[in-house]
């Protein structure tokens, strides 16, 4: 590879930080419920993009890309934490209200099948159309649209 090629992928990897941190984070956030969580997870995010690079096609957009490294690198999260946390509780430095609250906000988005979980982070929180979710998500935009209905119909139930 010649220099000005690596050059102008190191430029655009910086132009992606710049353009899409605070997207990235937003989803790693809401995936997460852990500031402390869902930075390290953006982070991890935009070194994937820098390892791989010279492997994308930077004609597009690269958010979905990051998006979806975001969303692997959360749900690889939450199976260490499962596996961690199995049998134990919560710690008790939560007030109360905060605690359920926590709880409820954790337990009815654990009810969601991850499609739907994705679909409704993608466009509720990120802002994304159902397009552009469903490209995310690999599914269809009719798809997406259902997905996202199912979720906002478990979580009125959960209310």
């Amino acid at each position: 590879m010649s220099t000005g090629v690596a050059e102008s992928t190191e430029v655009l990897c910086e132009e992606a930080f710049r353009a899409h941190w605070t997207n990235v984070f937003r989803v790693s956030l809401a995936w997460t419920n852990d500031w402390g969580a869902a930075e390290d997870i953006a982070q991890e995010a935009f070194v994937r993009l820098w390892i791989h690079r010279h492997q994308l096609d930077w004609s597009s957009s690269v958010l979905p890309w990051l998006l979806r490294a975001a969303r692997n690198l959360a749900t690889d999260r939450f199976r260490k934490v499962r596996r961690l946390m199995s049998g134990t509780s919560l710690p008790s430095t939560l007030e109360e209200g905060a605690r359920d609250r926590w709880i409820n906000v954790r337990d009815s988005m654990a009810r969601l099948s991850n499609l739907e979980r994705g679909a409704l982070v993608s466009t509720t929180v990120i802002g994304l159309t159902y397009a552009e979710a469903a490209s995310l998500l690999g599914v269809t935009e009719g798809a997406a649209r259902a997905a996202v209905s199912r979720a906002r119909t478990k979580l009125e139930a959960d209310r």
